[in-house]
């Protein structure tokens, strides 16, 4: 049997044309509101061909919409998530907020923040280019301003920017420089291309130095500039085309 390359599961097949996400696809297509060429189908892993086979859902055909590719200053005690079980604010009800937040369109967060972070965070529909955005093989920086306390010393900072790991299953930074010192600890800014859970928080720890205030700035040739948290925008076509040419 041959497989087409565009062969995916039913409800990843929703999720990449921009539909909604994933896990409310499944919901969907159990409850019998989704068809493939013009017949229900109740498998969210059904194989299906993005190229060749037909949606509908509830009756409306899904077609190929524009991409959208949004950044968003996500405050901190948000989640990345659709929704809660524990009831606490997502990323979803701010963007629904925002004067972007009128966009019928399912958008899929690229990467994560932690729920005590805040800062940069790019939405899309496009899953290919969300993917390679967040695949630490396409080598995209990621800068965060970090508040330490106490106040760190030289000497830390120093063994921080290390290319010896500080946590075995985490890479280097690519840099580490202060930015200032206040009485409340010590600004850095930090570099990464992986970005794993947790990193610059389990890294700092390692040296005896608590996280108090997380924020990231850039991704790549997108900077957070002078989004306030909850405040969204589109990113522009530069900027959508300089991340694409750094996918792999």
């Amino acid at each position: 049997m041959v497989v087409s390359r565009g062969a995916v599961s039913l409800a990843r097949a929703l999720s990449k044309l921009g539909v909604t996400s994933r896990s409310l696809a499944s919901d969907w297509i159990e409850a019998g509101r989704v068809a493939v060429d013009g017949r229900v189908v109740r498998d969210p892993d059904r194989r299906v061909d993005l190229e060749r086979n037909r949606f509908a859902v509830d009756g409306v055909p899904v077609a190929t919409g524009p991409r959208f590719y949004l950044a968003l200053h996500k405050p901190k005690g948000v989640v990345t998530t659709r929704a809660d079980e524990h009831g606490r604010r997502t990323i979803y009800g701010v963007l629904a907020s925002s004067d972007l937040g009128g966009a019928s369109v399912w958008l899929a967060p690229v990467g994560r923040l932690d729920r005590d972070s805040s800062g940069l965070l790019l939405l899309t529909n496009d899953s290919r280019w969300g993917a390679g955005v967040a695949d630490p093989q396409s080598l995209i920086p990621k800068t965060y301003h970090v508040r330490v306390r106490p106040r760190m010393t030289r000497e830390h900072v120093t063994r921080l920017a290390s290319p010896v790991s500080l946590v075995d299953d985490f890479g280097p930074p690519v840099s580490v420089s202060v930015v200032r010192e206040s009485p409340r600890g010590t600004w850095l800014e930090i570099t990464l291309i992986e970005g794993k859970n947790r990193e610059i928080r389990r890294m700092c720890a390692r040296l005896g130095y608590r996280v108090e205030t997380l924020v990231r700035i850039r991704i790549g040739p997108v900077a957070l500039g002078d989004l306030k948290p909850g405040e969204a925008r589109q990113l522009t076509a530069q900027e959508v085309a300089a991340l694409r040419r750094r996918i792999t």
